[in-house]
C-alpha cells in the first residue's frame, strides 16, 4: 500500500514466506529520519535525488548509485538535501543475515563484522536493486536465494571489518549496558535519569554524558526509540492504535502518534493499513541446503 503526504511517497510491503524482512520504497521522499537504530540489518539504495548520512559525528552524502548499509545498534540520522529522495530498503533480522552470510562463505561461524557505511560501487548497487525488485514482486524461491547469496557475495568485502565497534573503558562501558538493560525491560514507565545514574553508580550528569557518548543519543531518546519498536510490533498483531499507545508508555495517542511519525516516516495508522493484507505471521524459513 502506498502512502502520499507533502512529504513524498513511501510504500512498505513484506515477502510473507521471509522471516522478519520488511522492504521499504520512496518516491520524492522528504521526511527527516532523526537519531534513531534499528534492531535489524538495514540497507538502502538511493535511486534519485540525494539524502544526508549522518553518523558518528560526521555527514555523509548520499546520492544516486549508491547503498547505505547500517548495522543493529548503530545510532544514525538521514535527511533529504532538497527537492526529495527516491530510494528501495529493506531490513533484515540478524539471524536472517547471518544464515545467508554462512552459505556465501561456507562457514558456521561467519558472521563478519559489518561496518555501516556508505558503499559506492556500480555492480553492487545493481545487485541490490534486482534483488530488491524481485523480493517485492514475489518471484520464485529459488531466484530469490540465489539473489540473495549473489547480492551479499558482493557485499561481504565492502562491509566486513573486524575493527569497527570503538572500545569502551570497561567500567562505563559496563553501566551503560546495565541501564540499557533496565530500559529494555522497563520502556513503558516513567523512570528518572536519577535511578539510571543510580543503577549504574555514576552521577546523573556524569551517566548522561558516558550514555550519549556510547549510545549515540540520551537515555530519553533511546527509551521513546524502545517504545516505538514495541509498538511496531503490536500494530503489526493488529492491536488498536489507542491501546498500542497506553501499552508502550504514552502519555496520550497525540503524542505517540507524533512520535511514530518522527521515526517511521508514517502515522501508526498508516502503518496499520500497509499491513492488513499482509501475512503477519510469518513461518521461519531458511535457504536451502
Amino acid at each position: 500500500m502506498m502512502t502520499a503526504n507533502r512529504s513524498g511517497t513511501l510504500r512498505i510491503s513484506r515477502p510473507t514466506d521471509l522471516e522478519s524482512v520488511e522492504l521499504r520504497v520512496g518516491t520524492s521522499f522528504r521526511h527527516p529520519y532523526p537519531r534513531h537504530w534499528h534492531e535489524q540489518f538495514f540497507i538502502s539504495a538511493i535511486t534519485a535525488g540525494a539524502g544526508r548520512f549522518h553518523y558518528r559525528g560526521s555527514d555523509h552524502l548520499a546520492t544516486p548509485g549508491t547503498l547505505t548499509l547500517v548495522v543493529p545498534g548503530d545510532v544514525h540520522a538521514h535527511y533529504d538535501c532538497g527537492g526529495g529522495r527516491s530510494f528501495r530498503s529493506i531490513h533484515m533480522q540478524s539471524s536472517f543475515v547471518a544464515s545467508v552470510v554462512s552459505h556465501v562463505t561456507q562457514r558456521l561461524d561467519s558472521h563478519p563484522g559489518f561496518a555501516s557505511s556508505l558503499i559506492a560501487d556500480a555492480r553492487t548497487f545493481q545487485a541490490f536493486l534486482k534483488l530488491h525488485r524481485v523480493l517485492e514482486a514475489g518471484g520464485t524461491r529459488l531466484h530469490r536465494e540465489s539473489l540473495l547469496l549473489r547480492f551479499f557475495a558482493r557485499l561481504i568485502p565492502h562491509v566486513s571489518r573486524d575493527s569497527f565497534h570503538s572500545s569502551a573503558v570497561g567500567r562505563e562501558s559496563l553501566a551503560v549496558r546495565r541501564a540499557q538493560e533496565f530500559l529494555n525491560e522497563h520502556y513503558n514507565r516513567g523512570v528518572s535519569l536519577k535511578e539510571l545514574a543510580a543503577l549504574a553508580n555514576l552521577s546523573p550528569y556524569y551517566f548522561h554524558r558516558v550514555f550519549c557518548r556510547q549510545t549515540g543519543m540520551p537515555p530519553h531518546a533511546y527509551q521513546i526509540h524502545l517504545r516505538i519498536m514495541r509498538a511496531t510490533t503490536l500494530i503489526r498483531e493488529h492491536r488498536p492504535i489507542a491501546s498500542v499507545a497506553a501499552i508502550t508508555g504514552f502519555t496520550d495517542q497525540s503524542h505517540f502518534t507524533r512520535h511514530f511519525k518522527r521515526l517511521r516516516g508514517v502515522t501508526p495508522a498508516q502503518y496499520a493499513g500497509q499491513g492488513k493484507n499482509v501475512q503477519d505471521t510469518i513461518p521461519a524459513v531458511g535457504l536451502a541446503s
